[in-house]
């Protein structure tokens, strides 16, 4: 059984910009093995404050975990829960990954290598995606952003106790998602440790219009990290249509 989508532009954008909170970096200019401790089962906890444009601020609660393999491909899941400023539900969305994601090498820039997509709304049924959609959702998303196109080593630091390694990554973006094109750039200040599931200790990333006005500001800490992860996804899956457009099918 199969039920029709309700994807708006919102939904698009939330895929596109939670399941990728930061920059992908050109890995070779790293220091360390940072994504080696990655292992299956591991997880990291942290508190993300996003601020908009106009000041209005929202903080959630983000837990990154990496499950169980399927064979020789990597399950990863994302569970963001809305702690202030949003009405929205908790909401789990779990990635399987393609053959050519190695996630002990590249935590970061997962996106474009995604082929299964399950999301679940607390207190909903869970949907799967059809990789046809999900072309469209997050393929010319993760193709036409250049995150971490220059990035620069800033030294060693710490965060909440924990030492890491600083670095700023500078990109730009060209999004086009239905009728609405974004252009602009980024800039993240991110700091990285091997000791950390996922690497990511903390991260401020700033983003700018194309004419150079700050669109968003997003800050991310490390709350705890752990083992043991499960999936939170629940009950059945139902596999979402790919919806037919009016000019052809």
């Amino acid at each position: 059984m199969t039920s029709s989508p309700k994807l708006t532009l919102g939904t698009a954008l939330l895929v596109a910009f939670t399941s990728a909170p930061a920059p992908g970096a050109d890995l070779s200019s790293l220091q360390k093995a940072y994504f080696a401790g990655t292992k299956p089962g591991s997880w990291a906890r942290y508190e993300q404050t996003t601020t908009d444009s106009r000041g209005k601020v929202q903080k959630s609660v983000m837990t990154f975990s990496r499950l169980a393999n399927e064979g020789d491909r990597t399950w990863l899941e994302i569970r963001t829960e809305p702690k202030e400023g949003s009405k929205a539900k908790p909401t789990t969305m779990k990635y399987l990954m393609n053959l050519d994601f190695k996630v002990e090498k590249d935590a970061l820039d997962y996106v474009k290598h995604i082929d299964r997509l399950i999301v679940q709304e607390d207190g909903k049924e869970a949907m799967e995606y059809p990789p046809d959609m999900l072309q469209t959702l997050l393929g010319a998303f993760a193709a036409s952003v250049d995150y971490g196109a220059d990035v620069t080593p800033l030294g060693g630091g710490s965060e909440g106790g924990t030492s890491c390694d600083r670095y700023r990554m500078n990109g730009s973006f060209d999004v086009k998602m239905a009728f609405i094109r974004m252009k602009g750039t980024t800039e993240s200040d991110i700091c990285l440790s091997e000791k950390v599931p996922f690497g990511r200790v903390a991260e401020t990333t700033v983003t700018k219009d194309e004419k150079g006005k700050q669109t968003m500001r997003s800050e991310m800490k490390l709350l705890e990290t752990g083992t043991g992860a499960t999936s939170r996804i629940t009950g059945p899956v139902k596999k979402v249509e790919m919806p037919k457009m009016p000019w052809g099918s």
